[in-house]
């Protein structure tokens, strides 16, 4: 009668540590990994809604820069948060797909000079906004088009846009 006691007893502290381990899984590595990835897709997502505004610098409406530029600045945050937010952030970088450190630093340094390069009604800022585009789009992998850069392909839509005016 002891020994099934026991049996049924170490059944259960075993069932309970799984259930433990596995919930500090979730919430220390995967959680935070599906909301790093969440945070790529608004990326993705606001470089396009914004190609508009970041491409013609001085053109658009006041406060639809002031839009795109918060977005910007609130993306930056978001992403260099995930550097904190993941434990062992270097480690997991290697093991997996995601950029170093110092690359989701770099793009989310691109991402806040994005977000000041399109306040201001200077067209000389188009080409580094590109540029900075261009540098978020591969540390982050987003693709754009198939064969094309992100660079190549808005430049032949701000090209395609002056040739045909």
């Amino acid at each position: 009668m002891a020994m099934k006691s026991m049996e049924i007893f170490v059944t259960i502290i075993s069932g309970v540590s799984v259930f433990i381990v596995g919930q500090l899984i979730v919430k220390l590595f995967v959680e935070p990994f599906q909301n790093y990835r969440k945070t790529v897709s608004d990326i993705a997502y606001a470089l396009v809604v914004y190609a508009n505004v970041y491409a013609n610098v001085g053109l658009v409406d006041k406060a639809l820069e002031k839009e795109a530029s918060k977005e910007f600045r609130d993306l930056a945050s978001r992403l260099q948060s995930y550097i904190y937010l993941l434990p062992y952030y270097q480690c997991i970088a290697l093991l997996t797909s995601l950029p170093s450190r110092d690359s989701l630093i770099g793009v989310s340094n691109d991402l806040i000079g994005l977000s000041n390069g399109i306040s201001a009604s200077n067209i000389d800022l188009i080409i580094p906004n590109l540029e900075r585009v261009e540098k978020i789009y591969t540390c982050l992998k987003i693709y754009v088009v198939k064969g094309m850069t992100a660079s190549d392909y808005l430049s032949s839509r701000v090209t395609d846009r002056h040739t045909s005016e």
